[in-house]
């Protein structure tokens, strides 16, 4: 096997193994993100930073599109996420590459999901379960999917928080602090190697809640 040949095989494969990562996902980067839990359930989720839609990053990294490609399907993606109101801004940056400002706030009821980007595709995801918990998850590449995505110059580095004065069960956060009655926990992610946010939060009062009474 000659040296071009084999050179072919190498870039055919690492376009497969991106195809496979970036099929259908949203990557944060340069964020600050914070969600503020009430112990009763109230919740407000902020980000603000880029989102990077990796299946047009592909496609232009890989050089399969022209020019007037890039702009149609950049517009159509800007355009798909204005859809929804809790976009505040949404402004194209690069490469697939999107700089957004987002804020939602509402009430989680007994059994409901809260999600950012939204559920097809989640970066962080929030979920009230029927025993009262409150769980939040955060999406992650698996290692060699990261260690892929690295390699085509995407990086995932930014801050999020979780502002709370309820109860917390568990938790993977970097760090700690008291901010007045409330605790503030801190995930530095540095990279795309790094852990996803997890917390368990359990709700103020009696759990399941009793249905109301009907004359």
């Amino acid at each position: 096997m000659g040296r071009r040949q084999e050179f072919g095989i190498k870039v055919l494969a690492l376009a497969v193994m991106l195809a496979a990562v970036l099929a259908a996902c949203y990557l944060p980067d340069k964020f600050k993100s914070e969600i503020r839990l009430g112990r009763t359930g109230d919740f407000a989720l902020s980000y603000y930073g880029d989102l990077v839609w990796a299946p047009l990053y592909r496609d232009i990294v890989q050089r399969h599109l022209k020019p007037d490609e890039i702009a149609e399907k950049t517009a159509g993606i800007q355009k798909d996420l204005q859809r929804d109101v809790n976009f505040k801004k949404v402004e194209s940056t690069g490469p697939g590459r999107f700089k957004v400002e987002y804020q939602r706030e509402g009430h989680m009821g007994p059994s409901e999901q809260v999600t950012f980007v939204r559920r097809n595709a989640i970066i962080l995801e929030l979920r009230a379960s029927p025993d009262g918990r409150v769980t939040l998850y955060g999406n992650t590449l698996k290692p060699g999917d990261a260690q892929t995505a690295t390699g085509m110059g995407l990086s995932v580095e930014g801050e999020f928080r979780l502002v709370t004065d309820g109860l917390v069960k568990e938790h993977n956060a970097t760090s700690i602090k008291a901010f007045g009655p409330y605790t503030v926990y801190i995930w530095t992610i540095q990279n795309a190697f790094s852990p996803p946010p997890h917390l368990v939060m359990q709700r103020e009062g009696a759990w399941p809640p009793k249905q109301a009474e009907h004359r």
